[in-house]
């Protein structure tokens, strides 16, 4: 059985709530069967804020295993995002007894450094470094999913991890469309912790066309601001 911890890395949307109805739907576009439970949301742990304040609403529940559910008990479901507009249904992951919710709610609050560790772990150099320059993109390619590369420079001022460097070059998107939409940005002057990797012919296309040897910066997360240099030093001592 998954942990809570695999569980809530997997899931878009957790929430603990009470069972109201089974075999229905609080969806029009959802034609009620015997795998649909309607939940009303007690507490959102873990939700998309384009989803609004959830408390109180009815989520129709896409049940892993329905005859384990009945109207009035209490569970803290995993679930992922199925359709939401005139209603929110879901699919199950898995539920677990409502006494958990706290755990829950606590493995939902280490998803952040969860993240950062695994950056961390996967980084070829983390540096405290100053963007000096920001070149132009290179908006030659025309593929729907080109990331549009542009290249910064960095002033390192310490090695982290990695090779010792006195400079470094890093590439990162500005395409505005998917995959790209919430990739990091860089601009002059930015000053921080930045985790670097090497361009991998694995990530996506747009990525594998970089020379070899490059470095990006994608994730949001592979920039820290300087206030996180102590935090991040202690998790890389952790992991090294």
């Amino acid at each position: 059985m998954p942990s809570v911890p695999d569980l809530t890395r997997s899931s878009s949307l957790i929430f603990s709530g009470t069972v109201v109805e089974r075999g229905t739907s609080s969806v029009p576009t959802v034609k009620p069967n015997d795998k649909l439970v309607v939940v009303r949301v007690d507490r959102a742990l873990r939700a998309d804020p384009v989803l609004g304040e959830l408390g109180g609403k009815l989520i129709t529940v896409v049940a892993s295993a329905p005859e384990s559910l009945s109207v009035g008990q209490q569970a803290v479901f995993f679930t992922n995002s199925w359709i939401h507009g005139r209603g929110i249904a879901v699919r199950e992951m898995m539920h677990v007894d409502i006494a958990q919710t706290d755990t829950v709610a606590e493995a939902v609050a280490k998803l952040p450094e969860d993240h950062l560790i695994e950056r961390l772990r996967g980084a070829e150099l983390v540096v405290d470094a100053e963007v000096t320059k920001v070149g132009s993109a290179d908006k030659v390619i025309h593929d729907r999913k080109a990331a549009w590369w542009a290249p910064a420079e960095l002033k390192i001022h310490t090695v982290l991890r990695g090779a010792p460097i006195k400079s470094a070059v890093v590439y990162f998107a500005t395409a505005d469309w998917p995959p790209w939409t919430n990739a990091l940005r860089l601009e002059q002057g930015q000053r921080g912790v930045f985790i670097l990797r090497s361009r991998s012919d694995a990530k996506t296309r747009s990525e594998a066309m970089l020379e070899a040897g490059s470095l990006v910066a994608v994730d949001p997360t592979d920039f820290q601001p300087e206030s996180q240099l102590q935090q991040v030093k202690k998790l890389l001592a952790s992991i090294q």
